[in-house]
């Protein structure tokens, strides 16, 4: 099972790892435009595993134009695959994300990454978004989220007080304004 490509492919895209390993080569990736369209996600259905429709949210139906990174044009070997599958497992099936995520935390064991999950990566992308300057709202729309505050207060860490709010209230060094001081004694 051929892991490199998939963790890759998280790291580079930000997505659920039931969305990526839903991705077929065929209708949903489209590697000269550098887009791909994520419209579901595996799920395990009895004894067998299916594409579900449709994502956790209706925000995660979304079409994510000029990938990054190497993912985007490393992709050739795995486009050139047998199976219609852009992640699938070694016999060319839907791969399982219970089963991946337990092969990535026995590959990583005993190494620098061990405890890494491939959530992880999620977090790691709406970091670097963040850091880029998005807004909330392009972020939540990056990564499929309904409400921008859940990209927010779930995966961006607080950082330390900028100066930013002090600036705004250097014009109050004089005091408080009548009528808009303190009201407790």
């Amino acid at each position: 099972m051929d892991l490199v490509d998939t963790q890759e492919a998280l790291s580079g895209l930000g997505c659920r790892i039931g969305e990526l390993l839903a991705l077929d080569s065929g209708t949903l990736v489209d590697f000269d435009r550098r887009a791909i369209w994520f419209h579901g996600t595996v799920i395990r259905v009895g004894v067998g595993l299916i594409v579900q429709d449709h994502i956790k949210t209706p925000a995660g139906m979304r079409r994510i134009a000029r990938l990054g990174g190497s993912w985007a044009s490393s992709n050739d070997v795995t486009r050139s695959r047998e199976s219609p599958w852009l992640f699938p497992f070694s016999r060319g099936t839907l791969r399982d994300a219970d089963n991946t995520r337990e092969y990535i935390r026995r590959v990583v064991e005993g190494t620098l990454f061990a405890g890494l999950h491939p959530h992880d990566w999620r977090h790691y992308l709406i970091g670097v978004l963040r850091d880029a300057g998005l807004t909330a709202r392009q972020i939540a729309d990056h990564v499929g989220h309904d409400k921008p505050s859940t990209s927010q207060d779930v995966y961006v860490e607080r950082g330390g007080v900028g100066p930013q709010a002090g600036l705004a209230l250097e014009d109050l060094s004089g005091g408080c304004p009548q009528n808009h001081g303190p009201t407790w004694r």
